[in-house]
């Protein structure tokens, strides 16, 4: 008896867990997160302003945006 539960909790696990990864293709089982950040990235081009959280030592800051010089300057 315990071992039919054990058996049929595994197969429903297995089950599960091949459902929620058939919705995206094998190469390209990224975070949704991670996903959406990169294609901000690529959004922005080169850019010539840094945006928030950039290091604002080589770049201004974006409009909008000031940079802050307490350790390492980054905008904000």
């Amino acid at each position: 008896m315990k071992l039919t539960c054990v058996l049929i909790i595994a197969v429903l696990f297995l089950m599960d867990n091949q459902l929620i990864t058939a919705d995206y293709p094998r190469d390209e089982q990224v975070y949704r997160a991670v996903r959406l950040r990169d294609a901000m990235q690529k959004s922005k081009g080169s850019g010539s302003c840094a945006y928030i959280s950039e290091p604002c030592d080589i770049l201004p800051c974006c409009p909008g945006l000031k940079c802050n010089e307490d350790f390492v300057p980054i905008c904000l």
